[in-house]
């Protein structure tokens, strides 16, 4: 440990922000060696060290130290708060995306201050409170209101959910948004249904909502004839998934061809469970990755499978298709994602894991190759 230390004092006399940028790796390193053993001296003392290095680190390290460290959990929360507040949106995105350490204060306190690009960056977590959901669907733009609208993680509150509605009466895009929200009520509904199309009333019937005589018969029958047949196309695509995946572990076929392969096709979930199979993970709360925003994980997931960004596009561009969420895939992501560390992203994913229960019932069994960093 001496040798360690030795190193880490060596590091800390260099100028130079590579350098920092390495003394900041190995102190994070040996803070999470100890497995959330620190007392808070410990901890306090590594979030101060942490904090003078990011001031001292260019641009570009900070962006990578943003990307690659301070979304693990357990990172120091004064660290996360400095970065996801730095006017900088390159910076304070990754960290305000997925995080686990902000909390709703962090993250409304954000909302109120900052600018549009941080306030979608909010948008897009995992989980959102009502708390923060009120004030990114009151001081939101347009694409902000989108992106929180089909975040299918974020709750809304009445208020919340009576100004969506209200905002709804002039956006097309967003009625089909709220059409496609899995925690619609059926009181939610009913004040939907006189702003909507044909089209989307029949949607809401094939969800199995009550829409009145919004549709004739015929039409509400056409609806529930289409459930059935998109459960029995389900059922059947399921079964060729095994055959690509067992091309892929031969070696026969890349697991980026197989997954352009299968959206060309459109076939997004079948996407998820290729590499769910691939990867060893638990098969719904990868399909919950790929259907709720988490666009954080979705990353960490295809870093860590050495997937392309090209892949990672096309997969971001079907989403949205299939789901009517907007396309996330754009030249900032395409950044965050090239800045992020592949052994890192393993590492993150591991660490995420273990927080989501991604691993399920594996966390008994020996940990999948492709993730072992």
């Amino acid at each position: 440990m001496d040798g360690i230390y030795d190193e880490l004092k060596r590091i800390a006399g260099e100028r130079s922000s590579h350098k920092r940028l390495e003394l900041l790796h190995k102190i994070t390193d040996l803070f999470f060696e100890a497995g959330g053993t620190h007392t808070d001296a410990e901890t306090y003392l590594f979030n101060d060290i942490l904090d003078r290095i990011t001031d001292q680190i260019s641009g570009e390290a900070r962006i990578h130290v943003s990307a690659n460290l301070a979304t693990l959990p357990g990172f120091p929360a004064g660290v996360v708060r400095k970065l996801a507040n730095d006017l900088d949106i390159e910076v304070a995105r990754p960290v305000i995306r997925s995080s686990p350490v902000l909390t709703d204060n962090d993250l409304v306190g954000i909302a109120m201050t900052r600018e549009q690009d941080h306030l979608h960056a909010i948008a897009t977590r995992e989980r959102l409170s009502p708390v923060v959901t009120d004030v990114l669907i009151d001081r939101g733009n347009q694409k902000v209101v989108h992106r929180v609208s089909a975040n299918h993680g974020a709750e809304f509150s009445s208020w919340g959910t009576d100004r969506l509605l209200d905002k709804a009466r002039a956006d097309v895009n967003l009625q089909q948004l709220l059409v496609e929200r899995p925690d619609l009520s059926q009181q939610t509904v009913d004040k939907l249904l006189p702003l909507v199309s044909e089209s989307l009333a029949m949607k809401l019937v094939e969800r199995g909502f009550d829409v009145g005589e919004t549709l004739s018969p015929e039409l509400t029958r056409i609806a529930r004839e289409r459930l059935a047949e998109a459960l029995r196309d389900r059922k059947a695509d399921i079964r060729g998934v095994a055959a690509l995946t067992e091309l892929v572990s031969r070696g026969e076929l890349s697991l980026d061809q197989a997954a352009v392969e299968l959206a060309a096709e459109g076939r997004l979930l079948d996407i998820a469970t290729l590499l769910t199979r691939t990867a060893g993970l638990e098969l719904n709360d990868v399909f919950g990755i790929f259907t709720r925003g988490q666009l954080q994980m979705l990353m960490l997931l295809f870093r860590a499978l050495d997937l392309r960004w090209s892949t990672l596009e096309t997969v971001l561009t079907l989403r949205a298709n299939k789901l009517h969420m907007p396309n996330l895939a754009s030249p900032e992501v395409a950044r965050d994602y090239a800045a992020l560390d592949k052994s890192l992203a393993k590492r993150a994913l591991r660490f995420l894991q273990a927080r989501y229960r991604l691993a399920g019932t594996a966390s008994e069994a020996p940990e999948p190759a492709l993730l072992r960093a």
